[in-house]
């Protein structure tokens, strides 16, 4: 398997780790208006780098691509946590944030050939 296939398939693990903590987090929250952003968000990250990680070689501009959704995400992850309600969800925001953190290194190395 070569270094970037390796790459992928760690990208794409961590793509299903953060969503498996969205919907923990999702069926925990009491509140339904921020339900509906989690299911947004859901959709969102089962999107996440879905055309460059189609492709055979990603290119540094698809790392690139990919890094600005992967920063959407975080942003939108980000508003979810400052205005969360109690302080018992905050292993699950670490997890999802340790998750984006180690998709944006695998993009580096895919960017920059290492």
């Amino acid at each position: 398997m070569g270094d970037t296939s390796k790459q992928k398939q760690l990208i794409e693990a961590q793509i299903q780790v953060c969503k498996a903590e969205l919907v923990e987090l999702q069926k925990t929250c009491c509140l339904h208006k921020r339900s509906e952003k989690m299911t947004g968000l859901i959709e969102e990250v089962e999107r996440l780098g879905e055309g460059q990680l189609a492709l055979e070689t990603m290119t540094p501009d698809d790392a690139a691509a990919f890094t600005v959704q992967l920063e959407a995400v975080g942003a939108k992850l980000g508003v979810l946590y400052a205005t969360c309600c109690t302080p018992t969800r905050e292993p699950i925001y670490g997890a999802m944030f340790k998750s984006l953190s180690k998709i944006h290194l695998r993009l580096l190395r895919l960017q920059h050939g290492r």
